[in-house]
């Protein structure tokens, strides 16, 4: 005998992403335009969902790559994300987001690419380069500057190293040669 589950139909599903149960109970005539519930035993949980909206809605997954998933944490950012979802007529609850599982679970691969489309020009390969552009644009501004004399300083320091190792060692070789 098939015993309905927890979520309400006889179906199990789990998430393609982060392999938690997901809800498998479509909302009749539902004209949700985000986070729409399945009618197939497949797909996302919602909160990989909301991850997968936002890393699809340029500028938001520019952003996200940049600062990371730690600024789905912020209330406010919570409270916008729970007007969108309003308007989008979501089948989805704000409440039944969870941002914690999302920042966790940030690294875990998609079972799909992201494609680069007329309403989001940024690549799959853009955003996971992200991270890295960070780190280096950071490294560059805790670099110091230097003032003119240091980096004339510099640049004679590492003529003397090239005349030392290099050019010298030929002279001598050439002098012996004579």
């Amino acid at each position: 005998m098939n015993q309905l589950n927890l979520f309400g139909t006889g179906q199990k599903c789990f998430c393609q992403r982060c392999g938690v149960r997901c809800k498998v109970d479509p909302i009749a005539g539902s004209k949700s335009k985000m986070l729409k519930r399945g009618s197939e035993p497949k797909g996302l949980c919602v909160n990989c969902a909301v991850h997968d909206f936002l890393r699809n809605t340029y500028p938001v997954n520019l952003l996200l790559a940049q600062s990371g998933g730690r600024s789905l944490a912020f209330p406010h950012i919570q409270e916008q994300f729970a007007g969108i979802m309003k308007s989008r007529l979501s089948d989805a609850m704000p409440d039944e987001i969870n941002w914690q599982a999302i920042i966790d679970n940030w690294d875990v691969p998609f079972p799909h690419k992201l494609k680069r489309t007329a309403t989001n020009p940024v690549s799959q390969e853009e955003l996971d380069r992200e991270p890295e552009e960070r780190k280096r644009r950071e490294a560059r501004i805790r670099e110091p500057y230097k003032t003119p004399e240091q980096l004339q300083e510099e640049h004679d320091k590492k003529l003397d190293d090239l005349i030392q190792d290099e050019l010298l060692p030929l002279l001598r070789k050439q002098n012996e040669d004579l």
